[in-house]
């Protein structure tokens, strides 16, 4: 592949490949941005990594604040979890005091990949901690906090009206070997040649933080622990990948629920494309939508570490050269 067609992001790069594969001419005006021209039969349009103008402005807004999503969620009657928006620290202590709402989440109401986001908070003792992260220097900042459900993490990848790929994602772990510690065992799991320094390969590093620390010390066990051998030892609660989670193709095994959720919450935020976060519990058997992404990272169907590709970056392209609303003139 020569350096005009290469796109800095790997997802972008599926977009691109999948472009030249149904004909279409693609032409890079920055590969730094990701931002790609392309003509297909009469049409004309931009992509810019997986910003797609079949998503209205409006949605992709909403979809990126996580209260404005949940409301409009629940003005759909769409399952989701009960949650709080606060501004401080005093405020965040005081709706989950008031709510009684320990076990909970505490999570920024916008961003990505996971950050900021902090699960399974069952004390005041342990809010506490919490919220020096959160609240690193004085003054307000929206945080969202979210009542706690436990189950099955999905990542479902909506594209018009059906889900082209579901993907189980499970939480960042190792196995124990009965010699090394969970310091040393971490950083052969970073030594992956699977692992990538961003996200430019199916998995991502494991960084020692505040968040691994809080989940051993719930543990009762810290770095310097050696797990005897197969037992596993997950690191955090949340099970995105870009913080060291792996992905396991799920498209055919999922429960159907899980992909109908999915699309309705799409829909439900006026958006064709987007990438669902989806919690299900097999004991209730209930499926809650916890976010929806207007620009979904795709390689990870592409490249599960376990089970098979999902060729998403077709379905998405065949998709937005039959309906994409906008042209250049």
């Amino acid at each position: 592949m020569n350096k005009s067609s290469k796109l800095q992001s790997q997802s972008s790069q599926l977009i691109f490949n999948a472009l030249i594969t149904v004909g279409a001419k693609v032409k890079i005006i920055s590969s730094r941005f990701n931002l790609m021209k392309v003509d297909f039969l009469d049409k004309s349009f931009f992509l810019k990594s997986t910003s797609f103008s079949v998503n209205s402005q409006p949605s992709c807004i909403i979809a990126n604040n996580k209260f404005l999503t949940k409301k409009i969620l629940r003005l759909a009657n769409i399952l989701t979890p009960k949650s709080y928006l606060a501004k401080t620290a005093k405020e965040v202590k005081r709706i989950i005091l008031e709510k009684e709402m320990f076990p909970c989440v505490v999570k920024p109401t916008t961003g990505s990949h996971g950050d900021g986001v902090y699960a399974n908070i069952e004390s005041i003792e342990e809010l506490e901690q919490i919220l020096k992260y959160t609240f690193p220097n004085k003054g307000k900042r929206e945080v969202l906090i979210e009542e706690y459900v436990n189950g099955i993490d999905y990542r479902v990848l909506v594209v018009g009206d059906k889900a082209s790929a579901i993907m189980e994602r499970i939480p960042a772990h190792v196995i124990g070997d009965g010699v090394n510690t969970l310091r040393q065992l971490i950083t052969k799991f970073n030594k992956n040649p699977l692992v990538g320094k961003k996200h430019e390969k199916p998995m991502c590093k494991i960084r020692l933080n505040g968040e691994i620390k809080r989940m051993l010390n719930k543990k009762g066990i810290n770095l310097a622990y050696v797990a005897e051998k197969n037992k596993k030892i997950f690191l955090r609660q949340n099970a995105n990948i870009s913080t060291g989670g792996i992905g396991r193709n799920a498209t055919n095994t999922a429960p159907p629920l899980v992909s109908t959720i999915a699309i309705q919450a799409t829909k439900a935020i006026g958006m064709q494309i987007a990438g669902a976060d989806v919690l299900y519990d097999p004991l209730s058997k209930k499926a809650y939508i916890l976010e929806l992404n207007n620009t979904p990272g795709i390689d990870i169907h592409h490249f599960p570490v376990i089970g098979k590709s999902q060729n998403v970056a077709l379905d998405i392209v065949e998709y937005i050269c039959k309906n994409n609303a906008y042209q250049i003139n």
